[in-house]
């Protein structure tokens, strides 16, 4: 069972219009998928960069973490609703996955984690004989 643990964060729909300065946290938008050998992850973070992205796996806690820095607007800007900020979130996955075989990689906004299960605990069908 996948739980998303608690932060303090701003959710990214609704988000309030802030100046860059305001260096404001959001949780991004994040589709899990249970696929039998694997669990896959495909959260939105839009504006980082994919060396500014850190994903850790620990005690059964996959978590994620991107910077995004200001974006330089040419001339004063009149409005500003796309709110400048850092992305976190964190989801307890439990134990039955393979840490050192977790991948993800991160294509136009979009960052996509592929966390395998161990082995001894993939679902298979079992043949029964008679």
């Amino acid at each position: 069972m996948v739980t998303s643990t608690a932060t303090q964060t701003v959710p990214r729909t609704g988000a309030t219009a802030a100046p860059a300065e305001a260096n404001l946290t959001y949780q991004p938008h994040v589709d899990i998928c249970d696929r039998g050998s694997e669990v896959t992850l495909v959260a939105d973070v839009p504006g980082a960069q994919a060396d500014a992205i850190d994903v850790s796996f620990e005690d059964g806690v996959l978590s994620l973490r991107a910077t995004v820095p200001p974006r330089e607007l040419a001339g004063r800007p009149l409005r500003q609703e796309f709110g400048i900020g850092d992305y976190r979130r964190s989801f307890r996955l439990g134990e039955d996955f393979d840490a050192s075989q977790i991948t993800a990689e991160y294509r136009r906004g979009v960052l996509t984690i592929h966390v395998p299960r161990l082995p001894a605990v993939r679902p298979r069908k079992i043949e029964v004989r008679g």
